[in-house]
């Protein structure tokens, strides 16, 4: 079970945000993402993430960039990359503070970016869910005995109940039956949902891409926190996939069901221990290097490549008893193998893909971003051949 699905729920969430955002007929549409790809010719780029993951990816995180950096250009009033904020004030001597202190100084900055593209709007969601806050006052409003169960309230009767509902029915079986007078449950009134109507008014180019920054964030830092072998950080991204995978309809939903039984193994099933040992034994590294970790599902899968060119290597041979010995001495195998070329000190391929330098695309996307000033809301703009978002 450990680390079974971080390959396929971050290919899957992949797929997810090109089926939302790329498409072909949105070419003519400035500043979306099939517009971006004939913009700097990215032509390996494709709709379909399983033939194209890495140049998918790589371009995915080039557009990200340069939305985050359009992004602070606006609000924190930018002329260019390399001037001033004029509408935050910097320390003078902002060149000889401490590094933490600098780093604090980026956080801020990283929120008010955060604060007003990807959080916006939101607090109507806040305000449609019962806070625990409010399921405390609930629990209050109730007389629980001193180990949390509810009393009988019939006049004589000491029985108590785990349950209020069970304790309810027990009220009603007394002769006469027991009616309590409980106070009304206070909540916070949510605000309702837009009217189709309303969801075509505003600006949509604007919409458009706070959304994409927004899954293009949660994605990378998913692939981030893997990378560095942070299973807590991960298992909070998780809350997130299984309403992605409710969006996809019935095509994901076995990802949102195993995430949903890791969440019951690890906040109600397992032991302390164990629960530690699921969190964080679900990657390794493979080289020693920081930032270099992967999923232990990935790294299955290298195994079992290896052990499928094993099987190809017996040819006419091939059975059943064959294939078995294969997978038995697949481990030990590939140790040997890794000490006589140790020995012989043979010279392997790293296997490392050299990457271009992205800086002429990152600068050309950053310029039209904030040509075409997407991250500024202007009422009745639109795409000709996008949804709404």
């Amino acid at each position: 079970m450990v680390g079974i699905i971080y390959l396929f729920i971050h290919l899957f969430f992949l797929q997810l945000i090109y089926s939302r955002f790329f498409s072909g007929s949105s070419a003519a549409d400035q500043c979306t993402m099939f517009a971006e790809r004939s913009v700097i010719n990215r032509r390996n780029v494709s709709s379909d993430v399983k033939s194209a993951y890495r140049a998918d990816r790589d371009f995915l995180s080039v557009v990200l960039k340069s939305r985050i950096i359009a992004a602070a250009i606006n609000i924190l009033g930018f002329e260019s990359k390399t001037g001033k904020p004029s509408k935050f004030i910097l320390p003078p001597d902002i060149g000889k503070l401490h590094k933490s202190k600098k780093l604090e100084l980026l956080h801020e900055l990283s929120t008010k970016v955060v604060d007003s593209f990807i959080f916006q709007d939101c607090s109507h969601l806040v305000d449609r869910i019962l806070t625990a806050e409010e399921k405390q006052r609930l629990l209050q409003q109730q007389d629980l005995t001193d180990d949390n169960k509810f009393p009988c309230r019939f006049p004589g009767c000491h029985k108590k109940y785990i349950y209020k509902k069970r304790r309810d029915t027990h009220e009603l079986s007394h002769d006469p039956p027991f009616v309590a007078d409980e106070p009304p449950i206070e909540l916070s009134a949510g605000k309702p949902s837009p009217s189709p109507e309303e969801k075509h008014k505003g600006d949509n180019v604007y919409n458009y891409n706070c959304a994409l920054m927004t899954d293009a964030m949660l994605l990378f830092n998913f692939l981030d926190a893997i990378r560095e072998g942070e299973g807590e950080p991960v298992m909070q991204q998780y809350k997130y996939f299984p309403l992605c995978c409710t969006a996809d309809d019935s095509h994901s939903s076995k990802y949102a069901l195993e995430i949903l039984h890791q969440f019951f193994l690890v906040y109600a099933l397992l032991s302390k221990r164990d629960r530690e040992r699921f969190v964080w034994n679900r990657f390794v590294n493979n080289h020693s290097e920081k930032g270099a970790n992967i999923p232990l599902d990935e790294d299955m899968e290298h195994s079992k490549n290896s052990v499928k060119q094993g099987i190809r290597n017996l040819g006419p041979n091939l059975s059943e008893s064959a294939i078995s010995r294969v997978c038995k001495a697949a481990n030990a195998t590939r140790s040997m193998l890794g000490k006589l070329d140790g020995s012989l000190k043979r010279e392997t391929c790293s296997g490392k893909h050299p990457e271009a330098s992205a800086e002429k695309d990152l600068e050309e996307l950053v310029k039209r971003a904030v040509h075409f000033d997407v991250f500024t809301e202007t009422e009745g703009r639109s795409y000709q051949n996008v949804q709404w978002f």
